[in-house]
């Protein structure tokens, strides 16, 4: 069985901020979107 970590970091201020517009338009929470990004994708407004 699998064992899930939790890690934590900062983040730059003007980032946290674009990520609460993102979430507040798409609906997509933070942690959903610092782990795309860490998978090498990107959240686009099309």
């Amino acid at each position: 069985m699998a064992k899930k970590r939790q890690v934590c970091f900062m983040i730059d201020e003007d980032d946290a901020q674009a990520m609460e517009e993102i979430r507040k338009e798409t609906g997509l929470p933070v942690s959903r979107q610092i782990e795309m990004k860490l998978k090498g994708y990107k959240i686009v407004k099309e």
